[in-house]
């Protein structure tokens, strides 16, 4: 009877450690997929403000003395921006399991924050030279 208690006993064990380990792999490879399209998505934002960047530094020189402060006021939040996108890219493929979900949110807000910004220079530099070809 011992016997068959103590088989019993390890037999669930077994069976326990068999399904926690598959589900502690499952949730492995669900972080690591969202890790890599996290990373994808800041890659494409970051190339996108490299691309505005780009853009903005070379009309700086051919706009007038108030658009091209706005302009340069635009150009180095656009840069801060950056630097704070490159970083979460490093935060994001260092994240450990633990604190995964915190860095995914925490990410996840400054890709909206620096979208926002992004759109909101867009307009705010369009009116600018809306206002220069009045």
């Amino acid at each position: 009877m011992k016997k068959v208690i103590a088989i019993t006993f390890l037999m669930s064990a077994a069976f326990l450690f068999i399904q926690c380990s598959g589900e502690t792999e499952q949730a492995q490879n669900d972080i690591e997929e969202e890790r890599e399209e996290l990373v994808s998505e800041l890659e494409s934002l970051r190339d996108d403000l490299d691309s505005q960047i780009e853009d903005l530094s070379s009309e700086i020189d051919e706009a007038g003395d108030e658009a091209g402060e706005n302009m340069q006021t635009a150009l180095e939040e656009l840069r801060g921006d950056r630097s704070e996108v490159e970083e979460a890219i490093d935060n994001v493929r260092d994240a450990s399991e633990n604190s995964w979900e915190s860095v995914k949110a925490n990410t996840e807000d400054l890709a909206d924050d620096v979208s926002d910004t992004m759109e909101r220079w867009k307009e705010n530099l369009q009116n600018v030279f809306d206002g220069e070809q009045d």
